[in-house]
């Protein structure tokens, strides 16, 4: 079961993914913009738990090219939003990759199993008050 971030931390996940659309759209985005980042936002929340599924299963199945390229795209998803923490951690994981290091597949998929969670908690909360 994944465990919920302390309220700062939540609210340290929610600044950062306002703060990442904040930078797209300039600050004040219209009414076009707001659902185009509410779209957005849910596209990342409804593909988060499959490449989720899929970095770990590489994690432990497959080699270590896979799980960079694995963790790199997951990288890119989440920091493209705002998701820096999760974005951190596949950092993380493709760094160890690339020097030809196996994270632990059973810590490491739980890191990324309650990370995801928080993400997508935070990711939510946003796209449904730009969608109020």
């Amino acid at each position: 079961m994944a465990s919920v971030a302390p309220p700062a931390e939540h609210d340290a996940r929610v600044a950062a993914v306002r703060t990442r659309l904040d930078d797209i759209t300039g600050g004040e985005p219209g009414p076009d913009e707001r659902a185009l980042l509410v779209k957005l936002l849910r596209a990342f929340a409804a593909k988060a738990p499959v490449a989720t599924d899929e970095l770990i299963f590489v994690l432990e199945n497959g080699g270590t090219g896979d799980i960079r390229e694995r963790a790199h795209a997951f990288k890119g998803s989440a920091a493209n939003i705002g998701a820096s923490a999760l974005s951190a951690l596949c950092a993380a994981v493709e760094k160890d990759a690339r020097e030809g290091i196996r994270s632990d597949p059973a810590t490491t998929a739980q890191r990324l199993r309650d990370e995801v969670a928080q993400a997508l908690r935070a990711v939510t909360e946003v796209a449904d008050d730009f969608q109020a």
